[in-house]
């Protein structure tokens, strides 16, 4: 498998988990975008998005508590590997933050783009260390594909400022360093055991800020709790589809894929939010998805 290194595996089972891996990224893609456009809408009946990141947050740690405690798994894995998952709900926490307060200062459009780098990163990163092989294609390819994401996301705006593209940097580098090192822990434990001290970590995160220095509000409408409780599911739903695809086919690949979560958003703020798309960004929503389906194709694991 491109990029990973997958013992005890047959042919025909590499290339199962590569097209799995990838259905279940595109999956991901497509749930968090779901997600951004209920948030928009919770947010508009009063929700702020401390009391959504609460509530998100919780409701994924119980549906890993349940999974748990259905399949009798055993919680009990490597102390490093536990400090490490603890650590990854930190880069989470530190990644969902950073966003949130980096549109404080820029448009939300520059935002996201400058977080989408984070592919870009995963596979200079494999470069430089070794892990996968160079390939210019592949480096066409993801030049496309970001191309194809700032053309959609063009907003037509000259705000900037050096701070919001510090938290937007700063976002991007968590969530690679979040791929990457999951990674590694997913590789040798369960994968529902880890996500729970990963949202262990992130909890308790979130419950001291919520104790201490921020306020919660909560929605004040039927509309608001709908579209609460529906980014809370299609987050958890984002998330846990993610690490799957990781364990799957790698951060590398995954982040590809999961590259094309604005265009999602584009299309779904289009259909949820009444929000207008222009010729430009249906250009642009476009290359994106042609270059991901042709790095995908390109790369898939070799028939023998």
């Amino acid at each position: 498998m491109p990029g990973r290194i997958v013992k005890g595996f047959s042919d025909t089972q590499l290339r199962q988990h590569f097209w799995l891996g990838s259905f279940f990224a595109l999956c991901s893609a497509i749930a968090f975008a779901l997600n951004l456009c209920f948030a928009r809408i919770a947010y508009d009946h009063g929700a702020n998005l401390h009391a959504l990141n609460g509530f998100r947050s919780l409701v994924f740690l119980l549906y890993l508590v349940l999974v748990v405690t259905a399949s009798r798994q055993s919680i009990s894995i490597p102390s490093k590997d536990k400090i490490i998952s603890l650590f990854l709900g930190v880069l989470l926490c530190g990644e969902m933050y950073a966003l949130l307060t980096a549109i404080l200062f820029i448009p939300v459009a520059l935002a996201i783009l400058v977080m989408y780098t984070y592919p870009m990163m995963i596979a200079v990163y494999g470069w430089v260390s070794g892990r996968n092989n160079f390939s210019y294609l592949a480096a066409f390819m993801l030049l496309i594909a970001f191309a194809g994401l700032f053309v959609a996301l063009d907003n037509s705006t000259t705000s900037f400022s050096g701070r919001g593209m510090v938290f937007a940097a700063f976002a991007a580098i968590a969530l690679a360093t979040m791929l990457l090192l999951s990674e590694r822990v997913l590789a040798k434990n369960d994968n529902n055991v880890v996500m729970l001290y990963m949202l262990i970590g992130t909890c308790l995160i979130v419950a001291l800020l919520s104790a201490t220095i921020v306020d919660l509000d909560w929605p004040e409408s039927i509309m608001g709790w709908t579209a609460f409780c529906a980014s809370a599911v299609f987050y958890v739903l984002a998330t846990f589809l993610l690490f799957k695809a990781v364990n799957l086919i790698g951060p590398l690949h995954t982040a590809i894929i999961d590259n094309t979560s604005p265009v999602w958003a584009i299309g779904f703020s289009f259909l949820l939010l009444n929000q207008t798309l222009r010729p430009m960004q249906i250009t642009g929503a476009i290359i994106v998805v042609c270059a991901v389906i042709l790095l995908q194709w390109t790369n898939r694991p070799a028939q023998t």
